[in-house]
């Protein structure tokens, strides 16, 4: 009978805690837009909701591409 090769299986001992990023952009529009709203104004009688959801915009980006980097430099974006 002929043996097969193990299959190749993707190191489980990594730590992904970098991966807990990806919460921060949950948690800044979910959980604290209640109390972004509370916030009269803010720049010029712009509503501080709509300068704390552009804010928002801006630090998901961040979170996403520091995973994304993080991943990358790894090797980890290679793997199925």
């Amino acid at each position: 009978m002929p043996q097969t090769p193990p299959s190749p299986t993707p190191p489980t001992d990594r730590r992904r805690w970098h991966r807990l990023l990806l919460v921060v952009p949950f948690l800044w529009c979910i959980a604290a837009v209640p109390w972004a709203g509370a916030v009269p104004y803010a720049f010029g009688h712009v509503p501080f909701l709509l300068v704390w959801m552009v804010a928002g915009v801006i630090v998901g980006t961040a979170a996403i591409g520091t995973v994304y980097l993080i991943d990358r430099r790894r090797g980890e974006l290679d793997q199925p």
